[in-house]
């Protein structure tokens, strides 16, 4: 009888643990509800805006932009070289840099955003040169120049043998969208008051 029981028990183990069967068809997908969306990838910036310009008249006015008519590279044209103004065509990082030959007479010249200074620069010597680098997040629409304090400290130079020169370009947009403008920016003169301080 024990000998019965213990046949009955390994007889359905042998059944159980058998040899293992062929691989079944593929299921049908399931009904569950969709996953999360996954991050954004990496983008390619479809907008790019750049400018570098020269200064061709030495000594610039006071209380107002100075012009850079001498244009190296604008080719998105968001720079307006007459005004010497440049517009920000998209919420981004940009970069700005100035390099300036300064000569006869000190130099005191600052980098505006919206009639807000940004940095000012000092040098008093009569023969010598002012640069800046600065990385400034800006507001589409958003306008920067240069602009000097006065007529006794407006040194700014531009001759044969010296170059002042004025570059920014876009270095990453907040978005990888176009503006609803695609790119375009109207060069409008800024409404408000070139003073120093």
């Amino acid at each position: 009888m024990c000998l019965s029981s213990f046949c009955q028990h390994f007889c359905v183990f042998l059944y159980l643990t058998g040899q293992k069967g062929d691989l079944g068809e593929k299921g049908q997908p399931g009904q569950g509800m969709p996953g999360m969306m996954g991050m954004p990838g990496p983008c390619t910036p479809a907008i790019k805006s750049a400018f570098s310009a020269l200064l061709n008249t030495s000594f610039p006015i006071k209380n107002w932009p100075v012009s850079f008519p001498n244009v190296l590279y604008n080719l998105q044209e968001h720079f307006n070289p007459n005004m010497g103004i440049y517009t920000a065509p998209v919420n981004g990082t940009y970069l700005f840099s100035f390099n300036l030959a300064v000569k006869d007479k000190p130099l005191k010249v600052g980098l505006f955003r919206n009639f807000l200074p940004v940095i000012k620069t000092t040098e008093g010597s009569s023969i010598s040169t002012v640069s800046q680098v600065i990385i400034l997040h800006l507001h589409m629409l958003d306008q920067v120049w240069l602009q000097v304090k006065d007529e006794d400290n407006n040194g700014m130079y531009a001759g044969g043998e010296s170059t002042s020169s004025f570059t920014g370009v876009l270095l990453t947009p907040d978005s990888c969208d176009y503006p609803m403008n695609r790119g375009h920016v109207e060069q409008l003169t800024p409404s408000g008051t070139y003073e120093w301080d």
